[in-house]
């Protein structure tokens, strides 16, 4: 696995509500966490990354029934730059969290909870099958002949994928010790089409075996 330098570098590119008659979490100075997110203008992760699910979900499904005689670069194309775009705004807004506190990043949607280790990387892992699964159906569906001008674009997913899972890495990277290796204990059933699309960005920061 990459060291955290090497993630920081990478990185440059860039659930839910428990109860709402939960009390607010506080950070470290006392001051209600849903305060200092409205302060920074900023999004915490868990929201950020729900917030991708609904944007990419009418591309992803796209993808998911797209028929053989539909699986050309024309009909593609604006699906894939859909999804490109809403993980490219994301990784912005990853990058509006630095400096800010644990608390900040890591709390819930309506901020009553500080997010675990463990659900983050679950977070995580939702998003990349749910997007490298639509992947893979595509290269299942896709003519033998279309593959090689149909890789190109699938795997220009994987990699801004990979650039934000990196972002995510780098930002909590001293306050979520081990997310890497509990994001790659939730991927295994997409770790074969990250590999044929060598995304290398997410081959490197969690390890996965070639």
């Amino acid at each position: 696995m990459l060291s955290f330098k090497s993630l920081a570098v990478f990185a440059t590119l860039a659930f839910g509500a428990l109860t709402s008659m939960a009390a607010p979490v506080l950070d470290n100075t006392n001051v209600d966490v849903n305060t200092l997110v409205a302060k920074c203008d900023c999004k915490p992760l868990p929201v950020i990354i729900d917030d991708i699910h609904v944007a990419i979900s009418a591309s992803v499904d796209a993808l998911t029934y797209i028929k053989p005689e539909n699986c050309t670069v024309d009909a593609l194309t604006p699906v894939i730059a859909d999804i490109k775009v809403a993980i490219s705004g994301a990784l912005v807004e990853v990058n509006a969290l630095v400096g800010q506190p644990a608390a900040v990043i890591l709390a819930s949607v309506d901020g009553s909870v500080t997010v675990t280790v463990a659900v983050l990387a679950q977070l995580v892992a939702d998003l990349l099958c749910l997007v490298f699964g639509a992947l893979n159906v595509v290269l299942s569906v896709c003519a033998t002949a279309s593959i090689s001008v149909i890789l190109p674009l699938l795997c220009s997913v994987g990699e801004v994928l990979g650039a934000l899972v990196c972002a995510i890495l780098s930002l909590t990277a001293n306050i979520c010790v081990g997310l890497d290796v509990a994001i790659l204990g939730c991927i295994g059933s997409i770790l074969s089409i990250v590999v044929r699309l060598n995304v290398s960005v997410l081959i490197s920061i969690l390890g996965i075996k070639l």
